[in-house]
């Protein structure tokens, strides 16, 4: 039996990562080049050309746009100043 609250907290942890992501990205003290890291996974997600088309596989071709989002999200999260994640996770 699977346990129903266990989708829910992975939504609370996608919810929660991303507020942390648009916190860093407003925040002035994160570096510019982490944040075009993020603004360059959204162009990607917008532009026509992809990596997996969308209609050639269909279940590949979201996939693989929601990881580069995924790790573009990540790459922020990293690359930003640690105090400044630390003080923006305790808020999330």
């Amino acid at each position: 039996m699977r346990n129903p609250l266990a989708s829910l907290s992975m939504f609370a942890v996608l919810w929660r990562s991303l507020r942390l992501a648009a916190r860093l990205l407003s925040d002035v003290r994160v570096p510019l080049w982490p944040k075009l890291i993020v603004v360059g996974a959204l162009l990607y997600l917008i532009s026509p050309i992809d990596l997996m088309p969308d209609y050639l596989v269909p279940l590949l071709g979201q996939t693989d746009d929601a990881l580069v989002l995924w790790l573009a999200f990540r790459a922020l999260v990293r690359l930003s100043p640690p105090d400044v994640v630390a003080e923006h996770q305790s808020t999330t």
